[in-house]
């Protein structure tokens, strides 16, 4: 039998004083040098018990998006992501953890000696987010079940009622990086650098000549989101404007579900600016406004 054993959540609260500026419905959080939580999420200001304002460290934003990210890929429902993000919580605190109980690793605690893959597999989290759905799926009328049940059903925790806490915050995360609505994110200027994920992953087409950090954003983008055709590259390497295709969302949705996949990445990658149409994320915050950047591509400057 596969099993996976949760972990508590070890998070520390620091006050942090933001700008606030109301934009569709959400709170827009403007970023900040001054101390505090590395990066926001934005949640609903007027359903903040459903969907509240989440604070993560930047490895903490990028797995998160790497999780969102393997179940758009694959067309599964907001459903499906709000249920791995969610348990990803509740097992690692989203980190991509090297040990856990007994021989449990990564991000979901999956055990190598239950089936799941070597700990090396387990380790690259696009690996260990879509064994986690392969599961998933394959549990009778999971879409229907309470979050709980449906992710007891994959991971046969120990504390499987720890689980639902973590919903609403899963599910500011889901829709912050779905792509169907702009929710701003970001990190705050001074931000840890994750550390890399050493993993292979394929190359994508039309990056000669791009700038090495370029390179790797985007190979990571089509493994994790998939989809990503350039359209071009800055003569000095450090642009690019590509476009991405997603299952079940149209141009402009794609378009922003790969704007907030980049900003979640940008720490490590050394991010300057990303521009998608109506929107623009510089010096560590969404400054808005319109852009020249075609419906449904998306421009990124690595600094």
């Amino acid at each position: 039998m596969r099993r996976s054993v949760s972990v508590p959540l070890l998070v520390v609260g620091v006050l942090l004083v933001l700008a606030v500026a109301g934009v569709g419905g959400f709170l827009l959080l403007r970023s900040s040098s001054i101390a505090g939580p590395e990066c926001t999420v934005a949640g609903d200001a007027a359903d903040q018990d459903r969907t509240p304002d989440v604070d993560l460290t930047a490895a903490q934003l990028q797995h998160a998006s790497t999780v969102n990210a393997v179940g758009l890929r694959r067309g599964l429902p907001e459903r499906a992501r709000v249920i791995a993000l969610a348990t990803a919580f509740q097992e690692s605190s989203l980190r991509n953890r090297p040990d856990g109980d007994r021989d449990s690793v990564g991000l979901f605690q999956q055990r190598p000696s239950q089936g799941w893959g070597t700990p090396e597999q387990i380790l690259d989290p696009v690996y260990a987010s879509g064994r986690f759905y392969d599961a998933l799926v394959e549990v009778p009328g999971w879409t229907d079940l309470p979050l709980t049940e449906a992710a007891q059903a994959v991971q046969y925790s120990g504390h499987p009622d720890a689980y639902a806490k973590w919903e609403p915050q899963a599910t500011t995360l889901a829709r912050g990086l779905g792509g169907r609505t702009f929710v701003p994110l970001g990190c705050r200027n001074g931000a840890t650098d994750p550390a890399p994920i050493a993993a292979e992953r394929a190359a994508v087409e039309g990056l000669s000549g791009a700038d090495p950090r370029l390179t790797t954003l985007l190979e990571a983008a089509q493994a994790e989101l998939g989809g990503v055709a350039v359209s071009s590259v800055g003569d000095d390497g450090r642009t690019a404007t590509v476009t991405a295709s997603v299952p079940d969302l149209d141009p402009t949705a794609a378009a922003t579900a790969l704007a907030a996949w980049t900003v979640a990445h940008g720490t490590t990658a050394d991010v300057a600016t990303v521009t998608t149409a109506g929107h623009r994320w510089a010096g560590h915050e969404w400054v808005g406004g319109d852009t020249a950047v075609p419906v449904g591509s998306v421009t990124v400057t690595v600094a």
